[in-house]
């Protein structure tokens, strides 16, 4: 299956994309040895292809390892196009903290879960990985609660049966400086005390 060079996102500062399958290589589907992807502030977006082809040969796991640094948190992972064979299909996806990942005991998972295509209403791809992995991995694991701080992490997405073609959005945001937080709250007063 023959992937974009680039991706329509549903939001504005569309961005080349960190990682496509078709020009920068196939992705590891090693857990002990998974590819390294630079992510930066902002949008970071990884292209590729998983599973087999009409469910026949070996599966495609594609696993990566992405920091986070200092100053930053992970707050969103944004599925934002899926091409599947046919409807229905639910693709598996994990996360675990550190340069590696199991992928045979999901109990080590920092958390892990099924996902398929949602569209926002203008039928565009939306799907909102991170609050589906926010929300308790299916499998066992450990579960975290909320944006995910400063540090190494390893992403795995697998298809047991037909080839899927994705692009996944990964955020990084900036923490806001407590001086920052500050004025926003002074500045939510004053607006609530002006509307009284």
């Amino acid at each position: 299956m023959v992937l974009s060079a680039a991706v329509a996102l549903p939001f504005s500062g569309a961005k080349a994309l960190n990682w496509n399958e078709v020009l920068d290589g196939d992705l590891s589907d090693d857990g002990n040895a998974p590819t390294f992807i630079n992510f930066t502030e902002g949008h970071n977006l990884i292209e590729g292809t998983m599973g087999s082809l009409n469910g026949t040969g070996p599966l495609d796991a594609d696993v990566w390892t992405f920091t986070i640094a200092a100053g930053y948190y992970l707050t969103g992972i944004n599925l934002v196009s899926y091409s599947a064979p046919s409807s229905g299909i639910d693709s598996f996806m994990a996360i675990a903290e550190g340069s590696s990942i199991n992928t045979s005991d999901p109990s080590l998972h920092l958390s892990n879960g099924l996902w398929t295509e949602e569209l926002d209403g203008f039928g565009n791809t939306f799907t909102d990985l991170m609050a589906i992995l926010d929300a308790g991995p299916e499998y066992g694991g450990i579960g975290f609660d909320g944006p995910l701080g400063p540090g190494t992490y390893t992403f795995w997405v697998q298809e047991g049966s037909a080839q899927v073609s994705y692009c996944i959005d990964f955020v990084v945001t900036p923490v806001p400086e407590p001086g920052s937080l500050m004025l926003l709250g002074l500045a939510g007063a004053l607006a609530l005390r002006r509307r009284r």
